[in-house]
């Protein structure tokens, strides 16, 4: 079947997506200095979900999708090597895949919008590919999970949190008072409680770790040469592990992107209308 604004059969388009070579921007997204600074697993798994994003608005190009921000954030670095984007785009599409970054920013309605965008593409997923777009965040390989932070302004307050009563519901903290003193928790009288220290003689060594010996264990850490920089993973194979995030207002870390793709002919979507 070809898309009326395709010049592409959607099957040449899939097999085109899982095609791409997308290794610069994962080199691009892990450096710290003008990247992301994830780990090569965390960059790996959201090559995986960008993918995915793009073979459903193949699939599914009357609907409006919102993926959730780190896969926006992969886009968007993709589309930073201008020449290789369009290059993918005619590849894939036969089109120029634009981007519109201000869904769900323009009021009430269009937040509403943008959540529905972002529910609509994890029912897609969890449909076509058997697990929602944000089951890669959640599903951790090696160190590429999650990540916490300490606040800039309070370099002895960590914090990690997933919203209470979820199976994944995780908590850390260091003690205002205790800068070498870091603890993070699941809810209380679970077995499967995690904890983590601080080493008195190394304040930019952190760690936490589930019951020993058990291959799901979670650990974090903090990166010598980043203070302020921490982050946690679970081991593969557990999707109900904790993970943690700092994006703002969002506590699972699975926030919808304020951003829909819209093709070159496209008008600019509004609320209540399918790109």
């Amino acid at each position: 079947m070809t898309h009326p604004t395709q010049r592409k059969t959607l099957e040449q388009t899939i097999a085109a997506i899982e095609a791409l070579d997308l290794t610069m921007i994962k080199f691009k997204a892990c450096r710290k200095e003008d990247g992301y600074g994830w780990s090569p697993g965390y960059a790996n798994q959201m090559e995986v979900a960008y993918k995915r994003y793009l073979m459903l608005h193949a699939r599914h190009p009357e609907l409006t999708l919102a993926p959730e921000q780190d896969v926006d954030r992969f886009w968007h670095m993709h589309i930073l090597d201008t020449r290789k984007y369009a290059a993918d785009c005619e590849a894939t599409f036969g089109y120029f895949l634009h981007h519109f970054p201000y869904l769900g920013l323009r009021g009430e309605d269009d937040a509403k919008a943008l959540q529905a965008a972002f529910e609509e593409m994890q029912r897609l997923s969890a449909e076509e590919f058997g697990e929602p777009a944000s089951a890669a965040r959640r599903e951790a390989t090696g160190d590429a999970a999650a990540w916490c932070s300490l606040e800039a302004a309070k370099p002895a307050a960590a914090w990690c949190s997933l919203e209470a009563g979820k199976p994944s519901a995780a908590w850390c903290s260091a003690e205002a008072v205790k800068p070498t003193a870091a603890w993070c928790s699941l809810e209380a009288a679970k077995p499967s409680a995690a904890w983590c220290s601080l080493e008195a003689a190394k304040p930019a060594a952190a760690w936490c770790s589930l019951e020993a010996g058990k291959p799901s264990a979670a650990w974090c850490s903090l990166e010598a040469a980043k203070p302020a920089a921490a982050w946690c993973s679970l081991e593969a194979g557990k999707p109900s592990a904790a993970w943690c995030s700092l994006e703002a207002g969002s506590a699972d870390g699975t926030m919808p992107a304020a951003t829909a793709p819209s093709k070159a002919s496209a008008p600019e979507p509004v609320a209540s209308s399918r790109a």
